[in-house]
């Protein structure tokens, strides 16, 4: 389910989603940081197969939406490491009033 593609990075494809009547193909990346904590960004739907093959690299400590297209499987991500971190791109924080992010991308963040 993940291919790695460098030294602690993977990624992975997820579905084929619908964008304004368009098929849109999905895929995430994920990153074992030197800390040994899992960088997520722009999740895919969550399978149980990707569930164990992200938590074999490591713990999720930080999911990143990095723009406002690539929230559809971020409350799937927060249900299942509600302790990570959720990053979201100016504005999403708004449209996506269900769900608590932590931090919204700007500037460079330096708490990572």
């Amino acid at each position: 389910m993940l291919i790695p593609f460098g030294q602690d990075l993977y990624f992975a494809n997820g579905p084929t989603v619908s964008f304004f009547g368009f098929p849109y193909p999905t895929r995430m990346a994920v990153v074992r940081l030197s800390s040994g904590k899992v960088w997520v960004w722009s999740p895919i739907a969550l399978t149980e197969e990707l569930t164990n093959a992200v938590e074999s690299v490591g713990p999720v400590c930080y999911i990143v939406s990095p723009n406002k297209l690539h929230h559809l499987a971020l409350p799937e991500w927060r249900n299942r490491w509600p302790d990570a971190r959720l990053y979201a791109p100016p504005g999403l924080a708004l449209k996506k009033k269900d769900l608590h992010f932590n931090t919204e991308l700007g500037e460079c963040d330096q708490r990572i």
